[in-house]
């Protein structure tokens, strides 16, 4: 009997030792957020689509005389089907980073799929192409060029802007000798982790809630489901502060010039946002799992826009996984082997674009023509005489 009071006290010490150490949503978020961004790299997936697009009713008159209208719904109805897939990793240590874009369309029994994986070397300030789209019009334009189905296409950032300054001088100021620089993957993750984990610590408590682990939820691995839901107010502090902080502090560091910034802070401009609070309302909704380890497991994303009339509203979903903290997984290895140059490819295909001009530029030979009679040579004597 002893032993057992001795179990349950202890068992009622644990749960409540267990509630005690237990953080409130917010301050939890925080402290997930803080961990995964320290993370020397991760593994993650996304997929961003338009969840809402609707448009004020038309009545009868006015939609028999809408010339473009029914043009105008069958467009907004490919874009329903439409979805942008990113699915990468990140290794900070390496200095390296890869990701498949992948713009996929699903509806009405039609499934299309446009995919363009990269991966970036910043050590080297090099860009490998993968087999994608890319490799399918090179080989249509040169069919004899250098076999490039299944290599990697090596593109070297430093080599094309020296290349491309002379005839394109804008291009290489805009991109930059050293855009794709190491230094530069730090000072943009070192910027990106300040400016998103103070956007989230100086939200609101009240806007931080505790949700029930849905079965998606225990299957991931989650522990802990925190939903964070944003008014009008909030979802545009939110935009503003990052964006207003990325560009500020990118712009001090040197690693975006005055245009840029100018740009950027067009964005944030007080007087436009509150002219459009006057007209929109935006409103955003986030659902984060966070794992055992305290790192986030995923992050769900929902914006919704709509205008104060509500005739107009359009939503936008991303939902975000992410796994492989401190140990990514990378899929393309240049080290295989298995690369061609950029510039052997472009070589190729003016050879061969040569070769089909010079091709088209040859007459054509005349074919004899079999209907024509050739003179007959004179018979032998006696020989077909009818005499």
């Amino acid at each position: 009997m002893k032993r057992m009071i001795m179990t349950v006290l202890g068992t009622m010490v644990i749960c409540i030792s267990g509630c005690a150490t237990s953080l409130p949503p917010h301050e939890e978020l925080n402290r997930a957020v803080k961990k995964s961004l320290d993370a020397t790299g991760f593994n993650y997936r996304s997929k961003s689509r338009v969840s809402e697009l609707s448009l004020p009713k038309q009545d009868a008159d006015t939609a028999a005389n809408a010339k473009g209208l029914k043009y105008l719904m069958a467009g907004l109805d490919i874009v329903r089907g439409f979805s942008v897939n990113m699915d990468g990793a990140i290794d900070m240590t390496a200095k390296k980073s890869e990701v498949l874009y992948d713009l996929q369309y699903n509806k009405d029994n039609v499934d299309v799929s446009i995919k363009l994986p990269l991966l970036f070397d910043y050590n080297a300030q090099t860009i490998y192409v993968g087999t994608s789209f890319l490799n399918t019009v090179l080989d249509f334009v040169a069919p004899q060029a250098p076999e490039t189905r299944g290599k990697l296409i090596k593109i070297n950032i430093g080599e094309l802007l020296q290349e491309g300054a002379a005839s394109t001088p804008e291009l290489a100021k805009l991109i930059g000798g050293n855009r794709f620089s190491a230094k530069n993957m730090d000072l943009f993750n070192t910027v990106f982790k300040a400016v998103l984990l103070k956007a989230v610590t100086t939200l609101n408590d009240s806007s931080f809630s505790d949700q029930p682990l849905t079965g998606q939820d225990k299957k991931a691995g989650v522990t802990r489901h925190i939903r964070v839901a944003l008014g009008h107010s909030d979802s545009v502090a939110v935009v503003v502060d990052i964006i207003g902080g990325v560009a500020q502090a990118l712009f001090q560091e040197g690693a975006i010039n005055k245009k840029e910034y100018a740009l950027l802070l067009t964005l944030t401009d007080k007087q436009m946002l509150d002219g459009l609070a006057d007209q929109f309302t935006l409103t955003m909704a986030n659902d984060v799992g966070i794992g055992h380890t305290g790192h986030i497991g995923y992050w769900a994303t929902r914006l919704s826009v709509a205008d104060t009339k509500g005739e107009y509203r359009i939503g936008v979903e991303t939902v975000s996984t992410f796994d492989g903290y401190n140990a990514p997984r990378f899929s393309m290895t240049p080290e295989a082997g298995k690369v061609v140059d950029f510039k052997e490819v472009l070589a190729a295909v003016a050879a061969a674009t040569a070769r089909d001009k010079e091709d088209a530029a040859q007459p054509d030979e005349e074919a004899p023509d079999d209907d024509s009679c050739s003179p007959e040579e004179p018979a032998p004597d006696g020989a077909g005489s009818m005499l």
